[in-house]
């Protein structure tokens, strides 16, 4: 691996880290938390379209590491979702083209859906130990998505050309 890569992979766990935290953030401020898009997960999707397929298993490891730095839930479970979601993206890729901003926002949608269901059906299928029970609707997993999917649709571009991302874009149309 160049170093030049090796120094592109360093930036996207960076990014990714800020978007996840910029997300936790934004998640506490109070009522209007569900409606709060998943800032990492949008850029990493965003990225997964211009990625090597070679590339996506790592990625979708920074991306799970970066998300569980933040959040409650156990870190294998984040990263087989996160690892779920890539695989269904690769999945779409090859059907649709991601780089177009209505596929990218309906996949992107759908996918940050299916991460928050999985994320849902852990919660439920785990005994209530220590945290009590989390109040995790099914609305709220449309709202994330929905907004998730407004935003990549506006800058998913801009998410995927962030500073320091250059080398690891390599997949031309």
């Amino acid at each position: 691996m160049k170093s030049q890569t090796v120094f592109a992979w360093c930036f996207f766990v960076v990014w990714s880290t800020w978007m996840f935290a910029l997300q936790s953030w934004l998640g506490a401020l109070g009522s209007a938390a569900r409606w709060v898009p998943d800032l990492g997960l949008v850029m990493a999707l965003s990225l997964v379209a211009r990625l090597d397929p070679a590339d996506v298993p790592l990625c979708a490891l920074l991306t799970a590491l970066a998300r569980s730095a933040f959040g409650v839930e156990p870190h294998v479970v984040v990263c087989a979702g996160v690892l779920g979601v890539f695989a269904l993206a690769l999945a779409a890729r090859s059907v649709v083209e991601l780089t177009g901003p209505v596929w990218r926002a309906l996949v992107c949608g759908g996918l940050v859906f299916a991460f928050d269901a999985w994320l849902m059906l852990v919660h439920r299928a785990r005994p209530p130990a220590g945290f009590g029970t989390f109040g995790v609707s099914i609305a709220s997993a449309w709202s994330v998505a929905l907004t998730s999917a407004l935003l990549a649709w506006i800058v998913g571009p801009v998410l995927a050309h962030l500073p320091g991302l250059t080398p690891l874009r390599r997949r031309r149309w």
